[in-house]
């Protein structure tokens, strides 16, 4: 990714001994959705009969309900404590296909309801005085009624009705009130720095990485393996060094790879091992010359045919050799003067290589000025997995980089990621995960660090899932500095693993 600079590996000065959840305050991540309201005692104000048939799990005998009195009623569930809901599913009595009048559904964190947010009203003349609805009445059924919604945190349900088209009774044959499935809290990315794979670790301190990275549920570990155009013995370009620029990688880049994958496997089995490899957008995906910072002109020696073969061949080789699950494509390639057809080819490419089976990703900048709506599109029809750098956003020293002066605070940069992620998202196809990808703690760049950080990144995440963004999963950029900053680690679990403070 941007700005990658090879610092030296102090390893002496990093504690060797594992992180475990409690040290963190990680909480068990809710993964599978639940009914939260099973087995709850409703309250009511009306009295109640038979309270606990409306949670008892039971909702194919209509004569088996909670009665709550006549006329304008409501029946109240406490879950016990908050959650993230997207589904509540009613049964009213529906032996006889009868309809609820005025059914109002209301979920709040308060057990007044002083704040609360109506995801159903079918209370047209607003007779209720809870605000005119605009949903249909409807006949019950056996299969009872099914309510979705985008999620809503809430630890009390409340039910509106106002009798029936057959008498003035109100009946609950079940109520149920379902979370949202959190199993992406659980899918998170990280990138580890490329001097692991180049020099001799110890396996104490593999197994120390390999540990806080499972605290922080890392399902895939980006292992930086190097560049294409530059050596990786020095940090400098091949061609300044007489190399040529070709799509080839300097095999020092990954001289201890092998040993780092099969100590990640023994340490954490289910984790999967993308390899990551870096590159210019000009140079491997264009094949046109290049003039770097210092004015020095850097130009392939083969065409964008021949690179786009070699670059992709070598992908193979990475991943059949060394057992890897996948390739991540690092070349940052859709800016002004970069054509993105370009780019596929090469992933259309590297696909073939690797085969279908494998884990394919590219990074990308999250503003539509860099990856618009129907690029977006087209890149995820060809790739399992986008990751989006959601850091740097107010870089304005080294434009044409991310530059965004709206994103200088973490008000608006919340914003910012917020709305870009529901924007990716609507633009992905569904079989490509979308990955906002947090800043983490890293040494490169300092000077975002007090709004770009592990917290508010993760606030914009949950902000953009609650308004309808599908998100596979989130993670930290450049491990090495976030694995021993205990601030950014309580971060990440507080507001992305456990989704809230």
């Amino acid at each position: 990714m941007s700005k990658l600079s090879f610092k030296p590996l102090l390893i002496a000065a990093m504690a060797l001994m594992l992180v475990s959840t409690s040290l963190i305050g990680i909480r068990p991540a809710q993964a599978a959705t639940q009914n939260v309201a099973a087995g709850k005692t409703p309250s009511s104000n009306a009295t109640l009969t038979n309270a606990l048939r409306s949670t008892d799990g039971l909702s194919n005998d209509s004569n088996l309900f909670t009665e709550a009195g006549s006329g304008k009623k409501y029946i109240q569930i406490d879950f016990g404590a908050s959650y993230y809901l997207n589904k509540i599913a009613i049964w009213h009595y529906f032996a006889d296909s009868r309809t609820y009048k005025d059914v109002i559904v209301k979920l709040s964190d308060s057990s007044a309801f002083s704040s609360s947010v109506t995801i159903f009203n079918n209370d047209a003349d607003n007779s209720s005085g809870q605000g005119a609805g605009t949903d249909a009445e409807y006949a019950e059924s056996a299969a009872g009624k099914k309510i979705s919604f985008n999620p809503v945190k809430a630890r009390y349900l409340r039910i509106y009705s106002n009798g029936s088209s057959v008498n003035a009774y109100n009946h609950y044959v079940e109520v149920e009130a379902w979370t949202v499935d959190n199993a992406n809290r659980s899918n998170n990315v990280t990138f580890t720095n490329p001097e692991w794979v180049m020099a001799p670790q110890t396996d104490a301190f593999i197994q120390n990485v390999i540990g806080k990275m499972n605290a922080y549920k890392i399902k895939y570990q980006m292992i930086d393996v190097g560049f294409f155009d530059k050596d990786a013995a020095t940090g400098q370009f091949e061609d300044t060094l007489g190399q040529q620029i070709d799509g080839t990688m300097s095999w020092y880049a990954y001289d201890e790879l092998q040993n780092w994958v099969d100590k990640s496997r023994q340490y954490a089995p289910g984790m999967k091992l993308i390899g990551v490899v870096n590159g210019n957008k000009w140079l491997h995906v264009q094949a046109l010359p290049f003039t770097d910072r210092n004015n020095v002109l850097h130009t392939p020696s083969v065409s964008k045919s021949d690179m786009h073969d070699a670059i992709a061949a070598h992908c193979a080789f990475l991943v059949n050799y060394y057992g890897l699950d996948g390739i991540n494509l690092d070349f940052e390639p859709v800016t002004a003067g970069t054509p993105s057809s370009d780019y596929r080819e090469l992933i259309q490419k590297v696909r073939t290589a690797i085969g279908p089976n494998k884990n394919l990703s590219i990074d990308g900048n999250p503003f539509a000025a860099y990856m618009p709506d129907n690029e977006i599109a087209q890149f995820g029809a060809l790739l399992d997995m986008i990751v989006m750098m959601d850091y740097d956003t107010a870089d304005l020293a080294s434009a044409p980089y991310p530059s965004n002066p709206s994103t200088t605070n973490e008000t608006n940069y919340k914003l910012a990621i917020k709305e870009n992620i529901k924007r990716i998202s609507s633009a992905l196809p569904a079989s490509c995960s979308l990955i906002p990808l947090g800043p983490g703690k890293y040494s490169l760049s300092d000077s975002h660090q007090a709004y770009e950080n592990a917290q508010s990144h993760s606030i914009a995440i949950n902000d953009a899932i609650m308004e309808g963004a599908r998100v596979a999963g989130s993670g930290v950029w450049w491990f090495d500095g976030s694995m021993n900053d205990a601030t950014e680690t309580q971060r990440f679990a507080d507001y992305w693993i456990n989704g809230t403070p």
